[in-house]
Formats: structure tokens, C-alpha cells, sequence
């Protein structure tokens, strides 16, 4: 669902991308309860009525980034998951892998954001979303996986929902460990692009061959 008011909706553009990056850039590096919606409108040199004409409260605006980042980063995951022809669920997965990592390389205010909203119990509105998206990504995983039985590429007695949970949880912290060499523990993850693309690749191989039909997987190496 669309947030913003219509005054917004109606605006330019590149005025409309301004408020938003500029809204990103104060929650990514404050918080959202030190976020100031003052900050935010001194640096856009637009009246801070403005802003709540359009998102009605701060609280309004933040739900208006949070949403529209889901919506952004689920279009291509769909398109994937939706492809016709021959690629396979492991080629299919590897994208998926490798198209949200790079979802999060290029949106760091974003990922800023949500990654302080999975480590701070206190953040605002954090069950509430982190359910919403959780939910979501369970969701296409599932229907991933489903898509891969269908195809004889997995499993037939594997539980989709189980499969999703551990694919969804092997990402997140993926994507976590990307800027993180604590998290990475050394697997490479924070390396150059390269390495990180390649543990990528290897962690979605790993989980294809836990979930095939034979110890092996058509064009899938053991890892």
C-alpha cells in the first residue's frame, strides 16, 4: 500500500527521490528515534509542513521508505522466481542470492536501516515490520521451492516452509556478513566482489544439494 499522501505522489520526480534519499540518509545514520524531521526538511530547504502534508508523521514517512524498499527489492526476486524456460533451482537460486546482495551493496542507507532494526529490540515499529517482510520472504521462498518440486528439481518430500525458513535465515545473515567480518567469520562474504560473488554461489550450491533428488544436482559442484 501507498502511503504518501497525493501531493507527494504528484510531485516531480527527482524532487520526490531528493525527500526520500535525504529521509533515508537521517534514519540510516540516527536512528529513527533521533531521526529530525527538522534535519531533513533544512537540508531539502522545504518546509517542514511539507513533509507532513505529504507522510502525515515521522512515522508515516518511515513506513513509506520501509514499504517502498520491499516493493523494490521483491521486482526483480519475482522475475526470477517467474521466469520461463530452462533454468534450473539452482540457477534460479543463485540469482536470487546474487541479486539480493547486490540490492544491499547498492542501497546502504537501506540496509543500514534494517540491519538496526534486527539488532535494536527498542526500535520503533520493528515487530511490526520485520514480521511484514519476514513474511514476504518466506512467502516467495516457499513458492520457490514449490516451483522446484513441481519441476522434479526438488525434493518431493521436503516441507517447502521448512526449506524456506532455512534458505531466508542463510541469506539474511549472508547479507549480513557482507560489511561485517565479524559476522563473515572468515568465509569471505566481506572480501572483493569476486569472493564474495563466489561464496554466494557456493552457499546456494550447498543448499541445492541438501534439498535435490540425488546426492548431486545437474551442473552443481560439491562444495
Amino acid at each position: 500500500m501507498n502511503l504518501s499522501r497525493s501531493t507527494f505522489d504528484n510531485l516531480d520526480p527527482q524532487k520526490q527521490r531528493r525527500v526520500l534519499d535525504e529521509s533515508l540518509r537521517e534514519f540510516a545514520e540516527r536512528g529513527y528515534n533521533q531521526a529530525s524531521i527538522n534535519r531533513i526538511v533544512a537540508r531539502l530547504d522545504i518546509a517542514k509542513g511539507s513533509l507532513f502534508q505529504y507522510f502525515g508523521s515521522k512515522e508515516g514517512l518511515f513506513k513509506h521508505l520501509f514499504r517502498k524498499a520491499v516493493d523494490e527489492i521483491k521486482a526483480p526476486l519475482r522475475a526470477i522466481r517467474d521466469a520461463r524456460g530452462a533454468e534450473s533451482f539452482p540457477e534460479r537460486l543463485k540469482r536470487v542470492f546474487s541479486a539480493s546482495a547486490a540490492f544491499a551493496q547498492a542501497h546502504p542507507f537501506l540496509w543500514s536501516i534494517y540491519r538496526r532494526m534486527l539488532t535494536q529490540e527498542d526500535f520503533p515499529l520493528r515487530a511490526t515490520l520485520l514480521t511484514e517482510v519476514r513474511a514476504e520472504a518466506l512467502t516467495f521462498f516457499r513458492e520457490l521451492v514449490e516451483l522446484g518440486q513441481q519441476r522434479g528439481e526438488v525434493r518431493a518430500d521436503l516441507d517447502p516452509a521448512l526449506a524456506a525458513f532455512v534458505i531466508e535465515a542463510t541469506l539474511d545473515r549472508a547479507l549480513s556478513a557482507q560489511d561485517s567480518s565479524v559476522l563473515d567469520a572468515g568465509l569471505g562474504l566481506s572480501a572483493d566482489a569476486d569472493t564474495r560473488q563466489a561464496r554466494l554461489d557456493a552457499l546456494a550450491e550447498a543448499l541445492c544439494l541438501g534439498f535435490s533428488q540425488s546426492a548431486a544436482v545437474e551442473g552443481v559442484t560439491h562444495v
